[in-house]
C-alpha cells in the first residue's frame, strides 16, 4: 500500500493514540487485580474478592453437594477450584481464553484491518512498526512501552503464583513511574529514576524478556555452541539498548575489589545491581551463585544481584548441583527470583513437529 506523507502521519498518530490508550487500560487492570494484595481494604479489592467468589461459587456448591450425597455408584467428580492467587495470576495473563497481550494488540490494529468480500482480513493497512527500528520515534517508543508493561505484568503474575508478595509494590511503582505520564503524571518518555529495589525489579523483567528471545524467538541459535564471552556480548547488546532508553548505566567487566563482575547496572550512586553470567558447562556453575556473586555484592555494599545461566545441553555436574540446590531450597520455602535459567539447547522447528 502506498501512503502519502500526510496520510501516513495521520495513521501513525492514530496508532500511537490506540497504543497509549491500551497501555492505560492494562495499567489499570494490573492495579485492580493486585489491589487485594496491596490495599485489601479498598473498594477495588473488595470487588475482586467478590468476583472470585462469584466465579467459583457454582463449583464450590457442586463439591459441597457431592460430599453430602450418600454412598453409591455415582460417576461424578469434584470440580477443580483455583486458589485465589491462581485466579489473580490468570486474570493478569488472559482475557477469557486469549492472552491479554494478543488481545490488546488485536484491539489496537483492528481499525487498520482491511476486510475482503468474504469477511476475512486481507491486510493490515499500516506497516508493522513494532521493532523495526526504522519508524516514527513516538510510535516506536509507544510499542516499546506496551511490550514492557506486559513483561512487568507477567513478572507480577509469577510472584503471585510463588506467593512472593514483597516485590509487587516495587513493580507497581515501576509501572507508574514508566507510564504515569500518560495519565498526566509525567512529561516525557523514559525519565525513570529508580531506587535499588525498583532497578532490581526492572532488570528482572528485562532479563526475562531476553530469556524469551533466546528460548522462543530463535536467539538460541546464536548462543548454542559459543563460548561464555560471546554470551556476554549478546547480552550486552540486548540489555545495553534498553538500558540507554531508561537512563541506566550498564558497565561490563567491572572490577569491584574482590574480582571482576560481568555487569553492573546503576542509576546514580544509590541504585546498583550486579549481574553474573555463566554457561551450564562451567565447573563453577554452583559456586558462581553461592560464592562469587555474593562476594561481589559484599564488595559493592549492596544486596541485589542476578545470576543468569544459559544451558546449551552440555551441562556439567556443577550445573546439576545448582539445579539440586534450587530444588531443595524451594522444598523449604525458599524462592530464587535472582536466578534465571535459560534454555539454549537446539529446538525442533514447528513444521517438523507436525
Amino acid at each position: 500500500m502506498i501512503w502519502n506523507s500526510l496520510g501516513m502521519t495521520g495513521e501513525l498518530e492514530k496508532l500511537k493514540m490506540y497504543i497509549e490508550s491500551s497501555i492505560i487500560d492494562e495499567r489499570n487492570h494490573i492495579f485492580k487485580y493486585t489491589s487485594p494484595l496491596t490495599h485489601p481494604q479498598s473498594s477495588q479489592a473488595k470487588a475482586v474478592f467478590l468476583e472470585y467468589d462469584r466465579a467459583t461459587s457454582n463449583d464450590r456448591y457442586h463439591n459441597y453437594n457431592l460430599k453430602s450425597l450418600p454412598y453409591g455408584n455415582f460417576q461424578v467428580e469434584e470440580k477443580d477450584i483455583p486458589s485465589f492467587y491462581v485466579f489473580l495470576a490468570k486474570k493478569l495473563r488472559y482475557h477469557f481464553t486469549q492472552d491479554r497481550k494478543s488481545y490488546a494488540s488485536d484491539r489496537i490494529l483492528n481499525p487498520f484491518k482491511v476486510y475482503g468480500e468474504e469477511g476475512s482480513v486481507e491486510e493490515i493497512g499500516i506497516p508493522d512498526y513494532e521493532f523495526s527500528g526504522e519508524t516514527d520515534h513516538g510510535v516506536f517508543s509507544s510499542w516499546l512501552l506496551f511490550d514492557h508493561l506486559f513483561e512487568v505484568g507477567e513478572q507480577i503474575a509469577r510472584r503471585i503464583e510463588a506467593k512472593n508478595f514483597i516485590g509487587i509494590q516495587s513493580h507497581l511503582n515501576l509501572i507508574d513511574d514508566n507510564f504515569g505520564f500518560l495519565m498526566g503524571r509525567k512529561n516525557s518518555y523514559f525519565q525513570l529514576k529508580m531506587d535499588e529495589d525498583e532497578l532490581y525489579s526492572w532488570l528482572l523483567v528485562e532479563i526475562e524478556s531476553f530469556k524469551h528471545q533466546v528460548e522462543e524467538k530463535g536467539l538460541w541459535k546464536s548462543l548454542n555452541k559459543e563460548p561464555e564471552k560471546h554470551f556476554q556480548k549478546v547480552f550486552a547488546a540486548v540489555l545495553g539498548r534498553v538500558s540507554e532508553l531508561f537512563g541506566v548505566d550498564m558497565s561490563a567487566e567491572t572490577c569491584v575489589g574482590s574480582g571482576t563482575v560481568d555487569f553492573k547496572f546503576s542509576q546514580g550512586s544509590n541504585s546498583k545491581v550486579c549481574v553474573e553470567l555463566k554457561r551450564s558447562n562451567s565447573s563453577k556453575a554452583l559456586e558462581g551463585y553461592t560464592k562469587q556473586l555474593q562476594q561481589y555484592l559484599m564488595s559493592e555494599k549492596i544486596d541485589k544481584g542476578i545470576y543468569v545461566v544459559i544451558d546449551s545441553g552440555d551441562s556439567k555436574s556443577s550445573y546439576r548441583q545448582l539445579l539440586h540446590f534450587i530444588e531443595n531450597g524451594k522444598k523449604q520455602g525458599e524462592n530464587y527470583p535472582d536466578i534465571i535459567l535459560m534454555d539454549a539447547s537446539p529446538k525442533i522447528s514447528a513444521s517438523k513437529q507436525i
